[in-house]
């Protein structure tokens, strides 16, 4: 298993989050990518002796992708993006992985929704932006998950086989269209969804939720008219399942 974790002006979160991936002995597997921070973050992973990359172009699917091609030459069986933010609570990283690992599915998604209803703050408008998302992906792909979240497992020969794009709003949406239309198995379970230190560069201004939106139905339309391949070696898909 390798950690992808891209990050961009995170040094208030960063500490916290190199502490938790430090005491659940996962540091060493976890390939931070910098793209283009202009605070303290770099230092900060740097002095905890990670991983650092850094990705010039800006955009979260370009750090993605950089960080995933990464664990993907190093040789990683199961790949893993994360939020820098720390929003995504390393705890739940078993949840996330062994169904992967084990075979039990090729796609886990960890979903935020029960930890909103206890009451985690997520702005109105990202959680009827996540409603509209899953909504349009059951009616024009028919996956059935709660939520679109970006913390989650995947497969690595799954992951090369999607061909990911580094589209800047449309990561997680491109990666679970393309896992289902692939006959891949998708899987979600509940995770824990923690208030992160200041605003959120997307759901936290207007150009960044007008960009999502955007980008999350442009993706969606794009790939409704696509005919892409099935992935390799594994069955028909089967409706996406808690775990």
């Amino acid at each position: 298993m390798t950690i992808v974790v891209p990050v961009l002006d995170e040094a208030a979160a960063l500490p916290g989050l190199l502490a938790e991936l430090a005491t659940a002995g996962v540091l060493d597997r976890a390939i931070f990518v910098d793209n283009g921070s202009r605070d303290d973050s770099a230092a900060l992973i740097r002095k905890a002796d990670a991983r650092l990359l850094r990705e010039p172009r800006r955009g979260y699917g370009h750090a993605c992708l950089r960080g995933v091609r990464e664990a993907r030459r190093g040789g990683a069986r199961v790949v893993v993006v994360m939020e820098g933010d720390g929003s995504d609570e390393p705890r739940d990283l078993a949840r996330l992985v062994r169904p992967v690992a084990g075979g039990a599915c090729d796609l886990m998604i960890g979903s935020r929704r029960a930890a909103v209803r206890r009451g985690a703050r997520m702005p109105l408008h990202q959680r009827l932006g996540e409603w509209a998302t899953v909504v349009a992906l059951r009616l024009l792909f028919g996956i059935r998950i709660p939520d679109n979240g970006p913390f989650r497992a995947i497969r690595g020969d799954l992951l090369d086989h999607l061909d990911m794009e580094p589209r800047s709003y449309s990561w997680t949406t491109e990666m679970v269209v393309k896992a289902h239309l692939s006959g891949a198995r998708i899987g979600w379970c509940e995770t824990g969804f923690r208030p992160r230190p200041g605003d959120s560069k997307i759901s936290g201004t207007v150009r960044g939720t007008v960009g999502a939106a955007f980008g999350i139905f442009g993706s969606m339309a794009r790939l409704r008219r696509s005919r892409f391949p099935r992935a390799p070696r594994r069955a028909a898909g089967q409706p996406s399942r808690p775990q």
